[in-house]
């Protein structure tokens, strides 16, 4: 690198440090800045092997974010590294990569995560709060077409089990979403029990997945959804693919969304006149 180039760069490097920082913190930036940039295989091997869980997550984000992210190394690595990695938020990067990945593979590892009382810890290791909600997100995000057939009935039953008895709202509101995806009557009652929350945003998803399973909505009266569930029994999905008016989102892309906020801000900013 030519003198008066490197000059400039140590120059940038050192204002971007602040001033009044240690000589110790302008070195890590400028040796920031120097390095050779690592591949996505070298990452993958920080991401198991680093002592610093920053270090681990940085290294699964780059894996992740990679073009080579669904290869078989890396789909494998993060495999391992949703199961069994001590640092929750790099156990949810690692679930996340999978997710987008919609490997086969992915599935499986969430359900293991979400039934890890079903295996040896030393096969799963017990998930918090955050990752059984990457890893319930993942699951919903995974039933739109990439679970197994032969897994679609274990996903489904893990979801009604998260909307019946998981104690974030986050993983309930997540379970309700994907329950969207199964058209069986087993889901309309777990859905229609979900409305019982004590939380409105696990009610309110719950009601848009009803309506998106059966083209019908009660908005969120669970007394009313049980009466049309038994008078319905045998051809709950008559209206499927139907979804109600009210249940339908008010844009379906970013022009959409932009002239809806802009429509929006104007009748806010123009108020009409009151009755």
């Amino acid at each position: 690198m030519r003198a008066p180039l490197r000059g400039l760069l140590l120059a940038v490097a050192a204002s971007v440090a602040c001033a009044g920082c240690s000589d110790q913190k302008i070195d890590a930036v400028v040796k920031k800045l120097f390095e050779p940039r690592r591949s996505p295989q070298q990452y993958m091997i920080v991401a198991v092997s680093e002592s610093d869980p920053d270090a681990r997550r940085e290294a699964v984000a780059q894996v992740a974010n990679s073009k080579d992210f669904t290869h078989d190394w890396a789909v494998k690595g993060l495999v391992a590294i949703a199961l069994l990695e001590s640092d929750p938020q790099t156990r949810c990067v690692a679930i996340r990569g999978l997710t987008r990945a919609r490997d086969p593979r992915a599935a499986e590892t969430l359900l293991k995560i979400l039934n890890f009382r079903d295996y040896d810890p030393g096969e799963v290791r017990p998930p918090d709060d955050l990752v059984r909600g990457d890893a319930t997100a993942g699951l919903a995000s995974l039933s739109d077409g990439a679970v197994a057939d032969e897994l679609r009935p274990k996903v489904r039953e893990t979801l009604l089990g998260r909307v019946r008895s998981d104690t974030d709202r986050h993983v309930r509101i997540a379970a309700a979403r994907g329950l969207a995806h199964y058209r069986d009557a087993d889901s309309v009652q777990g859905l229609i029990a979900g409305l019982r929350d004590d939380d409105f945003a696990v009610v309110h998803r719950c009601e848009q997945s009803l309506a998106e399973l059966t083209g019908v909505t009660h908005d969120c009266d669970v007394y009313a959804w049980e009466q049309w569930f038994e008078a319905n029994r045998e051809d709950l999905f008559a209206r499927a693919g139907t979804l109600p008016e009210s249940r339908r989102p008010a844009y379906t892309n970013h022009m959409e969304q932009a002239w809806h906020d802009t429509r929006e801000f104007l009748e806010w900013l123009f108020p009409g006149k009151k009755e």
